[in-house]
């Protein structure tokens, strides 16, 4: 009803709600459709195309789908971990058991014990190894072993000495990669993403400003909506979001402020208000009617300045977080 195009006299604004309202016509068809929207819940928009529609066929149900796209995540979730360090471990033991098969029993039946092949550890190998993936082609490898032959090499045949020598070989390495990995592989990791992060920036660039554009079309779709929500709550001291800001806040601590890349979404806000009450489900807000990403690629959060029953409440949420209010919990003094 926002954006349909019948309702915007001004010809600028009715050319917006016509852009905006086939999005939500889109929409209302993926959604309104329980096997489509199982998949968009799942997939996304690209689970919806036909052309790359191959983890599961479309003919099963829902449930199925979310069962089938669960066990695929726990799988991949498996390989990751796995791929992240790689552990090989391998322990080799030789037994010399000729005298098993290269005796007479018969000269051995007086003799104490001798009814019983002798059969000995001769030989033991141990090694370990931890890869550590630098990027998608060059990988760190850390290994350590230890070998004993007839009692002699690294260690001996003692079973208390054992341990030990296992200790040296294994978290040894294990050491010495913590401290790789703190001192040269994490900083390097870093700078690749940031230069990622620049490159996806640059690359996305004109998706951020088509975005900007219908976000801010949308907000001016909203301006007779939200005067009339403002008009409602305010006659039963209900919610009004007096300021609301989205992105990435930054403490400067020189200025005692906060510089950030955020926008302001209050007037998105608003508009939402329903009842008094503003929910928001756990999914990225930058997907929200008025909103857009500021920062692409970075930590982002929700700050909140409103008044319920003539009371200033405040808070700060994460992009992803759920967040309902009015709560006690967020009210602040006057002054404050």
């Amino acid at each position: 009803m926002l954006y349909h195009p019948d309702k915007h006299r001004d010809p600028e604004l009715k050319k917006q709600a016509e852009q905006l309202f086939t999005y939500v016509h889109q929409a209302y068809e993926v959604l309104s459709d329980p096997q489509s929207r199982a998949i968009y819940d799942i997939f996304g928009k690209k689970g919806l195309e036909v052309e790359g529609w191959e983890v599961v066929e479309k003919k099963r149900t829902p449930a199925e789908i979310r069962e089938e796209y669960e066990r695929l995540q726990r799988e991949r979730d498996e390989r990751r971990l796995q791929q992240r360090t790689n552990p090989k471990g391998t322990i080799s033991v030789g037994i010399d058991a000729s005298d098993l098969f290269d005796r007479y029993e018969e000269d051995f039946e007086d003799v104490p014990g001798g009814g019983f092949p002798h059969i000995e550890i001769n030989r033991m190998h141990i090694s370990q190894s931890i890869e550590a993936p630098l990027t998608t082609s060059d990988t760190a490898v850390l290994s350590g072993s230890l070998s004993t032959h007839n009692g002699n090499g690294g260690g001996n045949i003692n079973l208390c000495i054992l341990p030990s020598a296992v200790f040296y070989a294994t978290v040894g390495p294990l050491a010495f990669y913590l401290a790789v990995q703190k001192l040269i592989i994490m900083p390097y990791v870093r700078a690749q993403k940031e230069q990622e992060l620049e490159k996806h920036k640059e690359v996305s660039a004109s998706d951020i400003a088509r975005r900007k554009q219908e976000a801010e079309a949308a907000v001016l779709l909203m301006q007779e909506s939200v005067k009339r929500i403002i008009d409602a709550e305010e006659s039963k001291m209900g919610l009004i979001i007096l300021n609301a800001w989205y992105g990435k806040f930054v403490s400067d601590n020189n200025q005692k402020r906060e510089s950030a890349k955020v926008i302001d979404v209050t007037v998105p806000l608003q508009c939402l208000v329903k009842d008094s009450k503003l929910i928001l489900t756990e999914a990225s807000k930058a997907g929200l009617p008025g909103f857009y990403d500021p920062c692409v690629g970075e930590e982002k959060s929700l700050k909140l300045l409103y008044q319920f029953r003539g009371g200033m409440h405040q808070v700060l949420s994460g992009d992803t977080e759920p967040l309902k209010i009015p709560k006690q919990s967020h009210r602040i003094d006057s002054e404050t």
